[in-house]
């Protein structure tokens, strides 16, 4: 699945790029979520509030915020998103590239130009999305960035995940520890004691039977875990310096 945005304040413009993205993605047999915004303080909200988009189009000039600061405050909440501008206006290019996004479109292109950096945006996305877990439950399907997976626990039958996604963002999934453990790759994720796994990019340092990760965070490890936990984590920074 991918999610996108898009946010233009003249919605002749998005619902026209709604229907090509529709189109495209139907060609190709994509799985397009798409939500539509008139103006850039709503999509920033709604990214604030806890959902997230693989890819943005933008317009530039838009009345209250433009779309260079949406795309600044939207990259700050979702720094893997892809940001495709499409904009009457040419003479911003040089400030989009400083702004690391992924394509610069005119209007007066729109339909070929759009076409080509949709579907490389789309290659790019699925090569992200290859290393993330998903998330199912009874009436819900989410993605998450394994990069972005702090630890796991459990709450009764429930596994929490633990992220530092916008508002700290905590996923709920009906398995056990055990049996999302068995879907995680076992080079990044370590068991630490039967109700807990770490990612190991996030962990710091190890001592006094616990482990500390990014945020201050500390994680007992359990005697048995502790050192096998070391020689995992000494096997893994070697191997990633």
């Amino acid at each position: 699945m991918i999610k996108i945005a898009i946010c233009d304040d003249e919605m002749t413009f998005v619902d026209k790029i709604n229907t090509l993205i529709s189109e495209w993605s139907a060609q190709n047999q994509y799985f397009s979520v798409i939500q539509t915004f008139s103006n850039g303080q709503n999509l920033i909200y709604d990214i604030e509030d806890g959902q997230h988009y693989d890819l943005v189009i933008l317009d530039i000039e838009m009345p209250a915020i433009n779309g260079m600061e949406v795309a600044d405050a939207i990259r700050r909440l979702l720094p893997d998103i892809l940001v495709i501008f499409v904009t009457s206006h040419t003479e911003y290019a040089l400030d989009a590239y400083e702004l690391s996004i992924f394509r610069y479109i005119s209007k007066a292109d729109l339909e070929d130009k759009l076409r080509h950096a949709f579907l490389d945006a789309v290659k790019l996305i699925q090569i992200q999305q290859n290393d993330s877990y998903i998330i199912q439950n009874q009436n819900r399907l989410e993605r998450i960035p394994c990069k972005n997976i702090m630890y796991i626990t459990h709450e009764g039958k429930n596994s929490l995940f633990m992220t530092n996604l916008p508002n700290d963002s905590v996923y709920r999934e009906r398995k056990t520890i055990q049996q999302v453990y068995q879907n995680l790759d076992h080079n990044a994720f370590f068991l630490i004691d039967r109700g807990c796994i770490v990612n190991l990019t996030q962990i710091i340092s190890v001592k006094n039977n616990e482990c500390i990760l990014n945020g201050d965070i500390h994680l007992p490890v359990s005697q048995a875990r502790m050192r096998p936990l070391k020689e995992c984590l000494l096997t893994f920074w070697q191997s990633n310096l």
